[in-house]
């Protein structure tokens, strides 16, 4: 006979021994594939919560690149929320690749930048300066265009035009989308494809401090629905 304390032990060791011959097949074909490529690269694997622990190791580095979440392959240990709670809290630029469909290589000749004049699409200009410095071509979008608030700030049309020829960036392409009956999300995503954009740059939206609502609406329909690489600014 055995004790259910002798069985449930039995369990968790056998579970344990497959996690880490996993984490050893996983980090030995990080190397080779990344040797193949010819990447410099290194494997760490710390102990903690993934959304932390990732989180803390982007803090060091310029971006922090991540795949869209496969809700059909989520697990305990990677949670749905975990690129929601990595955008909000990384305090770095992250991009995220979709986890359906092919992606064209390389990334970023054409890029959509999203544009309302804030704080976090300013911060996400900058962010993307490496990006949108080797970029061929830049189109500008702002959904639902406010001129009057434009006009009684005094803010120029060349301003933005200004401000990326200043930094070496591609000549910018200003176009405006209105998002009734299909929401910014979906004009954002439309817009992209419209024009050809392979990758998406912009802040993240938000409208309230509690977390739940920070991924609600025009980022929530993005990260669901992505069909290019999107560069999240937060």
């Amino acid at each position: 006979m055995h004790s259910e304390a002798g069985v449930s032990e039995q369990i968790l060791a056998t579970f344990l021994e497959q996690i880490a011959r996993e984490k050893i097949e996983i980090k030995n074909n990080f190397l080779m594939y990344s040797e193949e490529a010819k990447i410099k690269a290194q494997c760490r694997m710390p102990k903690g919560p993934i959304e932390e622990v990732l989180a803390v190791h982007a803090r060091s580095c310029d971006m922090l690149i991540m795949s869209q979440t496969d809700i059909a392959q989520s697990t305990w240990a990677i949670p749905p929320s975990i690129v929601d709670s990595v955008i909000t809290s990384a305090g770095r630029p992250v991009l995220v690749t979709p986890c359906i469909g092919e992606i064209k290589q390389p990334i970023g000749a054409h890029v959509l930048f999203c544009w309302d004049y804030g704080r976090r699409a300013a911060r996400a200009l900058a962010d993307a300066a490496p990006i949108l410095c080797a970029a061929a071509t830049l189109t500008v979008l702002t959904v639902d265009p406010q001129p009057e608030m434009l006009n009684s700030l005094d803010i120029e049309p060349d301003d933005l035009p200004a401000y990326c020829a200043a930094r070496s960036y591609p000549k910018p392409r200003i176009v405006h989308s209105i998002s009734e009956g299909v929401g910014i999300g979906n004009s954002i995503l439309n817009t992209a494809a419209d024009y050809g954009c392979d990758m998406i740059v912009m802040g993240l939206y938000n409208r309230s401090r509690v977390r739940e609502w920070i991924l609600g609406g025009t980022s929530k329909t993005l990260l669901q629905s992505m069909t290019v690489p999107i560069l999240f600014s937060h």
